[in-house]
This record gives structure tokens, C-alpha cells and sequence, in this order.
């Protein structure tokens, strides 16, 4: 096999893959985008919950409840 041969095979490969991506993409429907979206927004929503639950003044439930109960100051 030549080079020119390599290269019309590589480049019918890729003829190929270009069609079974498109054919991928239009099984690609509205809900599953919909679907990925909110799978990213989940995960998005865990990563910020661990950084906040990372910070060390959050974490004491005793600041929390105390400053939950408690009536804000009032400057006289």
C-alpha cells in the first residue's frame, strides 16, 4: 500500500466518523439537553455546599443557632 493509499483511507475514516457524529447529534434531543443541564447545575450545587462546608466559621452550629435567635443590634 502507498502513502496515497493511507491517505485516502484516513481520510475516508474520517467521511465515517463525521457521519456517525452527526447521526449522534441528531439523536441529541431538547430533554436531554434540558436533562445534562440540570446534571451540571446538581453537581455545581454539591461543589458549593462542600466549600461551605469547608469554611471553619460555618461549621459551628452553636454560632449558627445564636445568631439565628438572636435580634439584631440596634445603635442608639
Amino acid at each position: 500500500m502507498t502513502n496515497d493509499g493511507k491517505k485516502r483511507k484516513g481520510a475516508f475514516r474520517r467521511l465515517i466518523d463525521a457521519i456517525a457524529a452527526w447521526e449522534n447529534a441528531m439523536d441529541y434531543t431538547p430533554h436531554d439537553y434540558v436533562l445534562e443541564r440540570v446534571g451540571n447545575l446538581e453537581r455545581d450545587v454539591l461543589l458549593l455546599r462542600n466549600e461551605l462546608r469547608a469554611i471553619p466559621a460555618l461549621n459551628n452550629v452553636s454560632d449558627r443557632a445564636k445568631s439565628a435567635s438572636s435580634p439584631p443590634a440596634v445603635a442608639r
